[in-house]
Protein backbone atom coordinates (compact mmCIF):
# COMPACT_ATOMS: atom_id res chain seq x y z
CA UNK A 1 0.00 0.00 0.00
CA UNK A 2 1.34 3.36 -0.51
CA UNK A 3 2.58 5.90 2.01
CA UNK A 4 -0.19 7.73 3.33
CA UNK A 5 0.62 11.43 3.67
CA UNK A 6 -0.93 13.28 6.54
CA UNK A 7 -0.79 15.91 8.99
CA UNK A 8 -1.32 14.13 12.15
CA UNK A 9 -1.21 10.25 13.26
CA UNK A 10 -5.56 10.74 14.01
CA UNK A 11 -5.44 11.75 9.75
CA UNK A 12 -3.33 8.99 8.66
CA UNK A 13 -5.68 6.42 10.66
CA UNK A 14 -8.47 8.13 9.38
CA UNK A 15 -7.74 8.02 5.41
CA UNK A 16 -6.53 4.45 6.02
CA UNK A 17 -10.05 3.26 7.74
CA UNK A 18 -11.44 5.02 4.79
CA UNK A 19 -8.87 3.48 2.30
CA UNK A 20 -9.96 0.23 3.94
CA UNK A 21 -13.50 0.37 3.27
CA UNK A 22 -13.28 1.37 -0.05
CA UNK A 23 -11.29 -1.84 -0.59
CA UNK A 24 -14.08 -4.05 0.79
CA UNK A 25 -16.62 -1.99 -0.93
CA UNK A 26 -15.56 -3.13 -3.97
CA UNK A 27 -14.73 -7.06 -2.98
CA UNK A 28 -18.16 -6.79 -1.70
CA UNK A 29 -19.88 -5.66 -4.99
CA UNK A 30 -17.47 -7.57 -7.48
CA UNK A 31 -17.04 -10.99 -5.13
CA UNK A 32 -19.90 -10.78 -3.31
CA UNK A 33 -20.16 -10.57 0.77
CA UNK A 34 -20.07 -13.95 1.49
CA UNK A 35 -17.28 -14.72 -0.54
CA UNK A 36 -14.70 -11.94 0.98
CA UNK A 37 -13.07 -12.96 3.61
CA UNK A 38 -10.66 -10.00 5.88
CA UNK A 39 -7.71 -11.77 4.67
CA UNK A 40 -8.87 -10.88 1.42
CA UNK A 41 -9.14 -7.02 2.23
CA UNK A 42 -5.63 -7.04 3.65
CA UNK A 43 -4.55 -8.49 0.90
CA UNK A 44 -6.31 -6.05 -1.54
CA UNK A 45 -4.97 -3.03 0.85
CA UNK A 46 -1.31 -4.45 1.30
CA UNK A 47 -1.64 -5.10 5.27
CA UNK A 48 -1.57 -7.40 7.45
CA UNK A 49 -4.53 -8.75 9.16
CA UNK A 50 -3.92 -7.86 12.39
CA UNK A 51 -3.38 -4.07 11.71
CA UNK A 52 -7.15 -4.32 10.12
CA UNK A 53 -8.08 -5.33 13.24
CA UNK A 54 -7.09 -2.28 14.85
CA UNK A 55 -9.91 -0.53 12.77
CA UNK A 56 -12.29 -3.38 12.48
CA UNK A 57 -13.40 -5.73 14.80
CA UNK A 58 -14.96 -8.48 12.05
CA UNK A 59 -16.07 -8.84 8.62
CA UNK A 60 -19.37 -7.72 9.65
CA UNK A 61 -18.14 -4.33 11.54
CA UNK A 62 -16.53 -3.61 8.03
CA UNK A 63 -19.76 -3.60 6.52
CA UNK A 64 -21.62 -1.93 8.65
CA UNK A 65 -19.23 1.15 9.03
CA UNK A 66 -19.26 0.69 4.79
CA UNK A 67 -23.30 1.45 5.22
CA UNK A 68 -22.72 4.39 8.02
CA UNK A 69 -20.32 6.39 5.87
CA UNK A 70 -22.24 5.71 2.29
CA UNK A 71 -26.01 5.64 3.17
CA UNK A 72 -27.11 8.94 4.99
CA UNK A 73 -25.53 10.65 1.60
CA UNK A 74 -27.23 8.23 -0.84
CA UNK A 75 -30.32 8.94 1.00
CA UNK A 76 -29.98 12.53 1.09
CA UNK A 77 -29.47 12.71 -2.59
CA UNK A 78 -32.53 10.59 -3.15
CA UNK A 79 -34.79 13.21 -1.08
CA UNK A 80 -33.04 16.33 -3.12
CA UNK A 81 -33.93 15.04 -6.39
CA UNK A 82 -37.45 14.68 -5.17
CA UNK A 83 -39.89 16.86 -7.50
CA UNK A 84 -41.69 19.10 -5.06
CA UNK A 85 -44.52 20.56 -7.63
CA UNK A 86 -46.33 17.08 -7.55
CA UNK A 87 -48.73 15.39 -5.20
CA UNK A 88 -47.90 14.04 -1.87
CA UNK A 89 -49.36 10.49 -2.99
CA UNK A 90 -46.87 10.97 -6.07
CA UNK A 91 -44.04 12.15 -3.93
CA UNK A 92 -44.58 8.81 -2.03
CA UNK A 93 -44.72 6.71 -5.43
CA UNK A 94 -41.20 7.84 -6.76
CA UNK A 95 -39.70 7.36 -3.56
CA UNK A 96 -40.66 4.37 -3.55
CA UNK A 97 -39.94 3.91 -6.73
CA UNK A 98 -36.33 5.35 -6.28
CA UNK A 99 -35.80 2.77 -3.08
CA UNK A 100 -35.82 -0.48 -5.17
CA UNK A 101 -33.85 1.31 -8.27
CA UNK A 102 -30.87 1.83 -5.38
CA UNK A 103 -31.19 -1.84 -4.01
CA UNK A 104 -32.03 -3.44 -7.80
CA UNK A 105 -28.69 -1.78 -9.24
CA UNK A 106 -25.05 -4.16 -8.60
CA UNK A 107 -23.16 -0.86 -8.95
CA UNK A 108 -24.55 0.24 -5.63
CA UNK A 109 -23.86 -0.84 -2.00
CA UNK A 110 -27.86 -1.09 -1.73
CA UNK A 111 -27.90 -4.53 -3.43
CA UNK A 112 -25.16 -6.23 -1.04
CA UNK A 113 -26.92 -4.52 2.18
CA UNK A 114 -30.24 -6.07 1.30
CA UNK A 115 -28.79 -9.49 0.68
CA UNK A 116 -27.01 -9.75 3.73
CA UNK A 117 -29.02 -7.47 6.34
CA UNK A 118 -31.20 -10.49 7.47
CA UNK A 119 -28.35 -12.27 8.13
CA UNK A 120 -26.65 -9.70 10.67
CA UNK A 121 -26.51 -9.44 14.42
CA UNK A 122 -29.63 -7.36 15.80
CA UNK A 123 -26.77 -4.65 17.21
CA UNK A 124 -25.64 -4.33 13.19
CA UNK A 125 -29.50 -4.50 11.77
CA UNK A 126 -29.82 -1.58 14.81
CA UNK A 127 -27.13 0.42 12.95
CA UNK A 128 -28.06 -0.04 9.66
CA UNK A 129 -31.60 1.09 10.27
CA UNK A 130 -30.42 4.23 11.82
CA UNK A 131 -28.62 4.78 8.84
CA UNK A 132 -31.59 4.49 6.88
CA UNK A 133 -33.16 7.24 9.32
CA UNK A 134 -33.31 9.85 6.91
CA UNK A 135 -35.43 7.75 4.13
CA UNK A 136 -37.79 5.97 6.97
CA UNK A 137 -38.54 10.18 8.24
CA UNK A 138 -39.10 11.06 5.45
CA UNK A 139 -42.16 8.30 4.48
CA UNK A 140 -43.36 8.99 7.71
CA UNK A 141 -43.78 12.65 6.34
CA UNK A 142 -45.52 12.58 3.49
CA UNK A 143 -47.66 9.95 5.26
CA UNK A 144 -48.26 12.43 8.23
CA UNK A 145 -48.63 15.46 5.17
CA UNK A 146 -51.35 13.15 3.25
CA UNK A 147 -53.32 12.13 6.06
CA UNK A 148 -53.56 15.98 6.70
CA UNK A 149 -54.39 17.07 3.33
CA UNK A 150 -57.26 14.10 3.10
CA UNK A 151 -55.33 12.27 0.39
CA UNK A 152 -54.65 9.07 2.33
CA UNK A 153 -57.38 7.93 5.06
CA UNK A 154 -57.71 8.76 8.97
CA UNK A 155 -54.54 6.62 10.52
CA UNK A 156 -51.93 7.05 12.97
CA UNK A 157 -49.52 8.92 11.08
CA UNK A 158 -46.08 6.95 12.29
CA UNK A 159 -47.68 3.40 12.08
CA UNK A 160 -48.84 4.45 8.46
CA UNK A 161 -45.28 5.31 7.79
CA UNK A 162 -43.37 2.58 10.03
CA UNK A 163 -45.42 -0.16 7.66
CA UNK A 164 -44.77 1.70 4.59
CA UNK A 165 -41.37 1.70 5.31
CA UNK A 166 -40.84 -2.14 5.87
CA UNK A 167 -43.28 -3.23 2.96
CA UNK A 168 -40.33 -0.71 1.21
CA UNK A 169 -37.76 -3.06 2.39
CA UNK A 170 -39.58 -6.42 2.43
CA UNK A 171 -40.12 -5.52 -1.68
CA UNK A 172 -36.42 -4.71 -1.71
CA UNK A 173 -35.16 -8.42 0.00
CA UNK A 174 -38.05 -9.85 -2.63
CA UNK A 175 -36.41 -8.57 -5.75
CA UNK A 176 -33.03 -9.27 -4.79
CA UNK A 177 -33.97 -13.17 -4.92
CA UNK A 178 -35.30 -12.69 -8.22
CA UNK A 179 -33.09 -13.57 -11.07
CA UNK A 180 -34.80 -10.87 -13.48
CA UNK A 181 -34.40 -8.36 -10.91
CA UNK A 182 -33.68 -5.54 -13.19
CA UNK A 183 -36.10 -6.69 -15.80
CA UNK A 184 -38.80 -7.02 -13.02
CA UNK A 185 -37.87 -3.20 -10.94
CA UNK A 186 -40.90 -1.47 -12.22
CA UNK A 187 -43.44 -4.15 -12.09
CA UNK A 188 -42.11 -4.78 -8.61
CA UNK A 189 -42.56 -1.17 -7.93
CA UNK A 190 -45.80 -0.80 -9.35
CA UNK A 191 -47.68 -3.44 -7.35
CA UNK A 192 -45.83 -2.37 -4.53
CA UNK A 193 -47.46 1.62 -5.12
CA UNK A 194 -50.95 0.17 -5.96
CA UNK A 195 -50.53 -1.59 -2.87
CA UNK A 196 -49.53 1.02 -0.67
CA UNK A 197 -52.25 3.53 -2.12
CA UNK A 198 -54.91 1.24 -2.21
CA UNK A 199 -54.58 0.94 0.95
CA UNK A 200 -53.93 4.07 1.93
CA UNK A 201 -56.02 6.18 -0.51
CA UNK A 202 -58.91 7.83 1.38
CA UNK A 203 -62.70 6.87 0.69
CA UNK A 204 -64.58 9.17 -2.01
Amino acid sequence: MPRIRAATIDEHKELTRRQILAAAGELFRTEGYGETTLGDIAATMGIGRTTLYEYFSDKEDVLVNLIEETIPGVVAGMLKGLPTDISTRDRLSELIVRGLEFVSSDSTLGSTLMRELPSLSRPAQRRVRTAHAELEAEVTRLCRLGIGRGEFRQFDPEDAGRLVYQMMMSASQGLLRDADAKQRLHHVADTLVRFVFEGLAASP
